[in-house]
């Protein structure tokens, strides 16, 4: 009988390293779980390489570094010719303030975090803009002073286009956190049944926040509110599948140009393989548009948890290129 995801993922202990070692099984490449829910060790022939819950032999320590620090991708993104938001750094709540006076619509964010953990969208004031801050810089993992991002807002979608060498092999829109409404439930019993949902198909739950909270208030409602039949309430600006978030395949809407802008991205920064967040309004044509981030260490899941369109299988051609170049 073959074996499912579920079996995998008994295994492995770890959801992206479930993916990595059913797709070295379809190859026939020989694997072993070295520490369950961290380390899986790969060998074809007299080859052996190692993947490290998500991260792969296929970005280099400079190109790692500079994926993590986000103020470092904008400046080298920057220095490339390719399209970024301006961006400051924060030393104190003051500097925060007299950024969101010059741009208005700005981010605030730390300059190194994870899964989109103290990222403040679209503060309206300045009490605001200092909760902000302050939250940036409580979630930041910088080791250095510069810890905390000014950003410029970009209009748009944000969408993660999947790299591997000179090819993207996945792309999918990302949406933040939502509920429908019945006309019955309040937000807070939707979000319950979302989570219920979430839970089942092993993705993390909406979590209620400063920034749910936040976006409650710029609506004018508050977590009693019963929504109308088929009404979709966002409850976030962040998209990240840890705090909510969903993802529709849409690789045969994307024009070239998008592609073309993520490949060279995961090349300025000296690597082989990355997950590219781009913003636009518009992925079916050339529009204004900006990188927000790159990962060094993507995850897989919201290539095969998608709420609709096709799974594309990522995790097989990406085995592949490792088996060809260690």
């Amino acid at each position: 009988m073959a074996k499912t995801y579920d079996d995998y993922l008994e295994q492995a202990g770890n959801v992206h390293l479930a993916y990595y070692i059913q797709a070295a099984d379809s190859l026939g490449i020989k694997y072993s779980i070295v520490v369950p829910k961290l380390i899986a060790k790969f060998e074809t022939q007299s080859k052996h390489w190692y993947i490290i819950n998500t991260a792969t032999p296929l970005t280099s320590t400079p190109s790692t570094t500079i994926a993590k620090r986000k103020n470092l991708t904008n400046k080298i993104l920057h220095d490339f010719n390719i399209p970024v938001p301006t961006q400051r750094i924060l030393t104190s709540k003051t500097e925060a303030i007299n950024f969101f006076k010059e741009y208005k619509n700005i981010v605030i964010k730390p300059t190194q975090q994870l899964g989109g953990s103290g990222v403040t969208l679209l503060p309206k004031t300045k009490k605001e803009v200092v909760q902000a801050y302050f939250n940036a810089l409580s979630s930041s993992k910088a080791k250095s002073d510069s810890k905390v991002i000014g950003e410029e807002f970009i209009e748009g979608e944000n969408y993660r286009l999947l790299v591997l060498g000179n090819n993207v092999i996945g792309i999918v829109r990302r949406k933040p956190a939502f509920v429908i409404g019945n006309g019955k439930d309040s937000i807070e019993k939707l979000i319950k049944e979302r989570n219920r949902e979430r839970k089942r198909s092993l993705l993390k739950p909406i979590t209620i926040d400063n920034e749910v909270k936040l976006r409650l208030q710029h609506l004018n409602i508050k977590m009693s509110y019963i929504p109308k039949e088929n009404e979709e309430v966002v409850l976030r600006y962040n998209c990240n599948l840890t705090t909510g978030g969903t993802t529709q395949e849409c690789a045969s809407e994307t024009h070239w140009y998008y592609k073309d802008i993520a490949i060279k991205a995961v090349h300025a920064i000296g690597a082989q393989f990355g997950g590219v967040d781009i913003i636009t309004p518009d992925i079916s044509k050339p529009a204004k548009c900006a990188i927000n981030e790159i990962n060094y260490n993507p995850g897989l899941r919201l290539h095969y948890r998608v709420d609709k369109g096709a799974v594309v299988d990522v995790a097989t051609p990406i085995i592949k290129y490792i088996s060809k170049i260690v």
